[in-house]
């Protein structure tokens, strides 16, 4: 399998051109996509979340917000798709570096490192003359192989990799180095004041400004927000003291009935019952009560704060005359984000506590989000980012992947709540399609919704249409209201099953056994995807969190081995010490 090179889709000479409509022939309007990391369905005001983010929810009812839009459940390869149009398995990223098996690496799919003719959103847009900026994350593939600056990005300031603090450098994973950061292929020191969406904004406000004013800009702003470590300023992270006080088991209900008063979900629409590994709220003593909810307080104060830079850009825009001739994107990279950094483990747990001690980690629940600190939301919180769905990021059920998405300006109609089923690769074709910009819809993997987005048709592919998603075993196709899906281990099963999303969107009642021909027929439908798209099909056990546990076990152990020999010997010194002592008592005469 070969990944689909710029020549292929540049060529002016095509065999198949995309039918623009004329409103896209007649203006070349700039392109903003704002990239949030994590955010749940629910995450979003607009979507019904306790968050306050008044600009995205203006460019909800200025435009459209989607009810169906599908990403991939891993953050890399849903980048990959969002900048190339393809499948992640077509261009290299089946999966996150950090989850790669052996097996996998000997396989084009899974190559991690991206030709250098390889086709993005920026390089088509370069040579059609848009100026072409990203600040933020960037994290596709290998660690420093993909950087944008050699895919069409005339500027860019990036951290290539999963993750980061939001002030510094440090990675968020133990045993990992320091994270790096770029600025046009070159690397950087973040400034001692840093503060990541304000200075990524500040930086995509900079690389606008000194852009030739004659051209228009595709502009990528991924935000780290609310990837771990969840870190926001103080004063946003206050304004929602007692907001989670209720917990997570009741507002997880709340934002169900939300989601069905705003629209967004059929009135049917049930939850399935948590994982069995989810605490109850009412189990908590009242501590650790208040240390939860503070956690979840960080995260909806680090949106509102992001969604404040980003009104600082669109108020920018808006100044120099340029807000009402740009299309702007919001949406997320996957599901909630249900990662922890302790573990039920007390020897792990001691641990981690000196490893985050070495690193400089402040984890005291005083300084919860603030520098230093190491904060996330954990599984029962992400239940309620991800409500009414079932789990959340690194599933293929609806929590995983079905994410917020938000598109606003010239061409694009005020709908509301769009239910036509949107996959992240139809993001590329439909923004090239708004630009004017040619290119071979038939070498892509995503369909224009540009159509949809001008209200000229309600729908976004025939019934009929089938499209696939997987990463790592986590594996799912959807057609029309249909879906069906297999969930990895270890909060899956490995079983496929098959759901009537019409009426059950929470994934609650497998209706395979009532449809036979149908399973068979997706399941048909889904192994040819697999085999077109270079597929390696894993076993139950080879889960991506087993093998990123034990990549992390390699590398702490690499990375820490003088401190545990040193934690080793002291031991055996204080068992010697102490074996001397009750050898004495032992042998001391009788007075």
């Amino acid at each position: 399998m070969t990944h689909v090179t710029l020549g292929a889709l540049g060529a002016l000479a095509l065999t198949s051109l995309t039918a623009l409509p004329v409103l896209a022939q007649e203006t070349r309007p700039n392109i903003l996509v704002v990239l949030f990391d994590d955010v749940g369905f629910t995450g979003f005001g607009a979507y019904g979340a306790n968050a306050n983010t008044p600009h995205i929810d203006a460019l909800a009812q200025s435009g459209t917000l989607f009810s169906r839009y599908y990403s991939s459940p891993f953050c890399g390869p849903s980048r990959a798709m969002l900048m190339t149009g393809l499948d992640n398995h077509q261009t290299g990223m089946g999966t996150l570096t950090e989850t790669v098996t052996p097996e996998q690496s000997e396989l084009p799919g899974y190559s991690m490192v991206w030709d250098d003719d390889q086709a993005t959103i920026a390089s088509l847009l370069s040579e059609a003359g848009y100026r072409t900026y990203v600040s933020g994350k960037w994290g596709i593939g290998a660690k420093g192989k993909n950087l944008p600056d050699r895919f069409g990005f005339d500027r860019s300031y990036v951290m290539d990799s999963t993750g980061g603090s939001n002030y510094d450098h440090r990675h968020y994973l133990p045993g990992y180095p320091k994270v790096s950061w770029y600025e046009d292929g070159e690397p950087v020191q973040l400034p001692e004041d840093f503060c990541s969406s304000r200075n990524l904004v500040d930086q995509m406000i900079r690389y606008i400004d000194e852009g030739a004013a004659d051209q228009p800009f595709f502009g990528f702003l991924s935000l780290q927000a609310v990837h771990i470590p969840v870190q926001a300023p103080a004063e946003f992270i206050d304004r929602y003291d007692g907001v989670f006080d209720a917990g997570w088991d009741v507002m997880r209900a709340e934002r169900l009935q939300r989601a069905i008063d705003l629209g967004l979900v059929p009135e049917t629409t049930t939850l399935v019952p948590v994982h069995a590994d989810h605490r109850a709220w009412d189990d908590l003593n009242a501590g650790e009560k208040a240390i939860a909810a503070r956690a979840m307080q960080v995260n909806a104060g680090m949106k509102e704060a992001a969604d404040f830079h980003i009104g600082r850009l669109l108020d920018h825009l808006e100044a120099k005359g340029q807000l009402d001739n740009t299309i702007v994107v919001v949406t997320s990279d996957n599901g909630a984000e249900s990662g922890v950094t302790t573990l039920d483990n007390p020897v792990f747990n001691t641990l981690l506590s000196g490893i985050h001690r070495l690193e400089g980690y402040d984890t005291s629940a005083e300084n919860m989000g603030l520098p230093g600190s190491l904060t996330e939301i954990g599984p029962e919180w992400a239940s309620v980012e991800a409500s009414p769905f079932n789990l959340y990021k690194f599933y293929s059920s609806e929590g995983g992947l079905r994410v917020p998405l938000v598109m606003s300006g010239p061409g694009i109609v005020a709908t509301g709540v769009q239910h036509a089923p949107v996959h992240v690769a139809d993001l590329m074709p439909t923004l090239l399609d708004a630009a004017g910009v040619e290119y071979d819809a038939g070498a892509l993997y995503g369909q224009s919704i540009l159509p949809l987005l001008a209200g000229e048709t309600s729908v976004s592919r025939a019934e009929d249409d089938s499209f696939g998603v997987e990463v790592s075993g986590n594996a799912a196709l959807y057609r029309g209201n249909w879906k069906l899906v297999r969930t990895a281990l270890p909060r899956g099963d490995f079983t496929w099953r098959l759901y009537d999303l019409s009426v059950d969107p929470g994934e609650t009642t497998d209706l395979s056994a009532q449809n036979p021909d149908l399973f068979a027929a997706m399941r048909a439908e889904y192994e040819a995807y697999a085999d077109e798209v270079g597929v390696f099909e894993l076993g139950p056990e080879d889960y991506a969190e087993k093998q990123l546990f034990t990549n992390l076990l390699e590398r702490t152990t690499s990375k820490y081995w003088p401190y545990l020999a040193g934690l080793v010997l002291a031991f055996l010194a204080a068992l010697y010490t102490l074996f001397r002592l009750v050898r004495m008592v032992i042998r001391r005469p009788a007075t």
